[in-house]
């Protein structure tokens, strides 16, 4: 298991060393206190591990690991941006696997159908095209997002739906020429729990010829609408007492996007 590390200003580290445990998809372990064959090195500096598992999420939870002779390898080790580095690899794999996961299902070939409770249900939007570059894009916007499949039947042409999930929440996009318009009449409700929620959502929606309405209600450039709506508002909407949300539903009436505080303070006086 031998690597080199190469950088700026002619730095180059050489590490020779060897494998001890590869357990497909689930664990690697390797060390440099030994070298091929496992004849023992001069120097060693560490003996590291990555390990694998599913973390109940359709996820995968990465583990790094290294364990070394002395304290004060340990710490030099840290010092040398041990966390720093590997939260950079990590992230770097993350971005490259998304990027493979969605070229695998927008390269022309349809995939298998299969069907789950989950799944048998979902909501179909209709654009009159663009629903590809749409999907990405809502995906990309927020967590648990995934593109599912594909169906194009001429490769030289836009897919003809898409299915995708926004949340674990499922939809499809169905690229079908001028014969439907979308409008507010349907939109996709997201409630938030913070104000950084509300403005990262919000200002990505309506960039590049989005428009603001009233009430937390948006439409974005490709024509579907939206509701950023906190978790406080329909708390308050929602209140026993009527003062509470006859103040919040003043706020709401007064404002495009939603201000988690001016509710609050309306709500207090």
């Amino acid at each position: 298991m031998n690597t080199i590390m190469e950088g700026p200003d002619d730095f180059r580290e050489d590490s020779v060393g060897i494998w001890l445990e590869v357990v497909p998809k689930t664990r690697l372990a390797f060390t440099d206190a030994y070298t091929e064959g496992f004849i023992p090195s001069n120097e060693s500096f560490m003996t590291s591990f990555v390990q694998l598992a599913d973390d109940g999420r359709e996820h995968t939870k990465m583990t790094w690991g290294a364990r070394h002779r002395t304290v004060d390898e340990v710490n030099r080790h840290l010092e040398m941006g041990f966390e720093v580095g590997w939260n950079t690899a990590v992230d770097q794999l993350n971005e490259l696997a998304h990027r493979l996961w969605v070229e695998q299902k927008t390269d022309g070939v349809p995939s298998q159908f299969t069907s789950t409770e989950v799944d048998q249900v979902r909501t179909s939007l209709w654009f009159e095209m663009g629903g590809e570059e749409a999907a990405k894009f809502y995906t990309n916007l927020l967590p648990n997002s995934q593109i599912e499949r594909v169906y194009r039947p001429n490769p030289e042409h836009e897919a003809l739906f898409i299915d995708f999930t926004l949340k674990g929440i499922p939809y499809q996009i169905v690229n079908g020429g001028p014969h439907y318009q979308l409008s507010p009449a349907a939109s996709i409700l997201i409630l938030t729990e913070t104000q950084q929620e509300i403005d990262e959502l919000w200002d990505s929606l309506i960039q590049n010829g989005g428009q603001a309405f009233r009430c937390g209600w948006l439409t974005d450039r490709f024509g579907l609408t939206w509701q950023i709506i906190p978790i406080q508002l329909l708390n308050l909407l929602c209140s026993a007492d009527s003062s509470k949300n006859t103040l919040a539903r003043t706020v709401m009436m007064q404002s495009q996007k939603i201000n988690i505080d001016r509710l609050i303070e309306a709500a207090a006086d």
